[in-house]
């Protein structure tokens, strides 16, 4: 190789790697191979810098289409419509024979979205010509003895290769700040939680899940504000815990890595608190686990694809952004996974992943605006959910988990049920006619009489209601009333054979 090549060679890569705006992706051991992405041009534009002499031309024509496929390959990995890669030789000679830079790779990439790729070949007779092309500036061939250049050459080399070498610790910082502790914590209190809910009645009991902590609607609308972060730490079934204890395990010190402990912690609470608060919106059911917030997690590590893009996109990205995708699809198909959990959880973790910043690359305007966004939204998304129009909504699953605790004569806790929808004034009948139920099996008559009234009052062909209602007048004296009732639920059910024998009684007594 000629001494005059290498310089070009390294003062080449110096103006562009260190002294330009391109991002090394791929270097070879030797150095002798360097892959570099122009951040600042736009469609993405990679140079690829050779030293390498090709005796033949089908060695270099091979090499070309390496060079395609790879670019095909980083095109559709980074989701680019187009990609430009500018594919330089610096040699010492030309092939001894002819050679086409271009005809087989571009046969190879016929009828696809090719990146397009532009081959030079820099030798002493071109190299200059090259130089200013590619750069827009003049080539400056120091006038000097190859012995005093071969100086040159290494002091260029060495400022070469003391900036990537710095680089690369920075980028093994970044994924290596923090020491994993929480993620270990936490995985271990869902676990302990999970042989607790088992204890106490089963992992998979509705009644359990909402004794201890779970999210359930009703319960945060009176008041339970605390159920927005403890389903965090419990899990409905063996199969939900392994998933999820998996995912904590392989995904938790991985952020805790790059963010450190309590940035780390914040973001899991707060995404996990955003997933509870998506399903408080958007779902009905008895939900619990830790899936917003691992999903809080893959939210973070997107925001380190925000701020570090070629780096996540080539070490993590295209794997995390699948996984995402897989598992929101996954959610959407599947009956029963609460996937407005998994959503808010998403976004809450890239929102409090702007809050916390990384802890190296700090920005006090973007964490300022993170932090505005996050209350503003939370806020507003919660003013929409403590609406009587976002209750309503629960009518249908309260009910049956109110039918449900009746029957297991746990009237307090249903009346607790049901509540929150008689203050919001829901006009549902059913709402009244279970609580006045529970009300009078704890001999509050008078309470359950009104209830009673109010259902058959949202409608009037309730049966029931009636039936119930003339038990009570009847109790209590009010002959005429229960008269007047038990004669409507008599001509709703006429041959309902105990509303028959009922409405004897009564008019036996009012004669």
């Amino acid at each position: 190789m000629t001494i005059r090549q290498d310089w070009l060679f390294w003062s080449t890569l110096k103006k562009l790697a260190v002294e330009g705006e391109y991002e090394m992706i791929n270097i070879s051991k030797d150095f002798q191979e360097v892959w570099m992405l122009a951040n600042h041009r736009t469609p993405a534009t990679i140079i690829r810098l050779v030293r390498h002499s090709f005796p033949w031309a089908n060695i270099i024509e091979q090499d070309i289409q390496y060079v395609y496929a790879k670019a095909e390959h980083l095109r559709k990995q980074w989701f680019k419509k187009h990609l430009h890669v500018q594919n330089i030789y610096v040699s010492d000679y030309e092939p001894i024979n002819e050679w086409n830079p271009v005809p087989k790779a571009e046969q190879m990439m016929e009828g696809k979205a090719p990146a397009q790729v532009k081959t030079m070949l820099w030798t002493e007779s071109n190299s200059r010509e090259g130089y200013e092309q590619l750069l827009g500036s003049s080539f400056n061939d120091p006038l000097i003895e190859d012995d005093q250049l071969f100086v040159h050459i290494e002091h260029v080399k060495q400022q070469v290769v003391t900036y990537i070498n710095s680089k690369k610790k920075e980028e093994k910082e970044l994924f290596e700040y923090g020491k994993p502790f929480w993620a270990f914590l936490l995985l271990a209190v869902q676990i302990i939680m999970f042989g607790l809910l088992e204890f106490r009645g089963g992992s998979e009991n509705t009644v359990t899940l909402i004794e201890n902590g779970a999210k359930f609607n009703p319960f945060i609308f009176d008041g339970e504000w605390w159920r927005f972060i403890t389903p965090i730490f419990l899990h409905i079934g063996m199969l939900h815990l392994l998933m999820n204890s998996f995912a904590l395990y392989y995904l938790g010190p991985l952020v805790e890595k790059i963010y450190g402990n309590f940035r780390f912690l914040f973001i899991y609470l707060f995404s996990g608190f955003t997933g509870v608060l998506g399903s408080f919106l958007f779902s009905s059911s008895v939900s619990a686990g830790a899936s917003g917030a691992i999903f809080g997690c893959f939210g973070a590590l997107l925001y380190l694809g925000k701020t570090h893009r070629q780096l996540f996109l080539r070490t993590m990205g295209y794997n995390i952004i699948a996984v995402i995708v897989v598992n929101l699809i996954f959610g959407f198909i599947v009956p029963g996974i609460d996937n407005a959990g998994h959503i808010g959880g998403l976004a809450g973790g890239f929102l409090a992943a702007h809050i916390v910043s990384l802890p190296k690359h700090k920005n006090r305007k973007e964490q300022l605006l993170g932090l505005m966004i996050s209350v503003t939204l939370v806020t507003a998304l919660l003013f929409y959910g403590f609406s009587p129009r976002n209750l309503e909504k629960d009518t249908e699953y309260a009910l049956r988990v109110a039918r449900t605790l009746n029957e297991e004569e746990r009237y307090d806790q249903a009346m607790h049920v049901l509540i929150p929808f008689q203050e919001n004034g829901i006009q549902d009948s059913r709402i009244y006619f279970l609580l006045s139920y529970a009300q009078i099996k704890k001999d509050e008559i008078e309470m359950g009489k009104r209830n009673l009234e109010k259902a058959v009052q949202y409608n009037p062909d309730f049966h029931e209601a009636h039936y119930n209602l003339a038990l009570i007048y009847f109790n209590t004296g009010e002959l005429e009333k229960a008269k007047v009732s038990i004669e409507r639920a008599v001509a709703l059910q006429s041959e309902n054979e105990q509303y028959r024998q009922l409405l004897t009684q009564v008019q036996r007594a009012v004669q």
